[in-house]
């Protein structure tokens, strides 16, 4: 798996994080009972797993705010999969 998906430095992982995870909960309605931290870790994973599964399925995504989109999308996913867990 290729996390250049991420960026090259921590700091831009941790952002991107943030934002990723901010955008996601912003997204879904409902309330999310996440913390910072949490909410960074939510990006952090949905941007590994975005980049997972374009590898996996061999998606080239060009272009830095197509990279940042997937990592949304896959924030989202990841925390409509947890609030469905949560709920049950």
């Amino acid at each position: 798996m290729d996390l250049s998906f991420l960026g090259h430095g921590w700091l831009q992982v941790l952002l991107l994080g943030f934002v990723a995870g901010l955008l996601a909960r912003w997204i879904l309605p409902g309330r999310q009972r996440l913390g910072l931290i949490l909410t960074t870790l939510l990006g952090m994973a949905g941007a590994i797993c975005a980049s997972w599964l374009l590898d996996i399925f061999d998606i080239g995504v060009g272009g830095a705010w197509l990279r940042f989109a997937a990592a949304v999308v896959g924030a989202v996913g990841l925390l409509a999969l947890v609030g469905a867990l949560r709920n049950k």
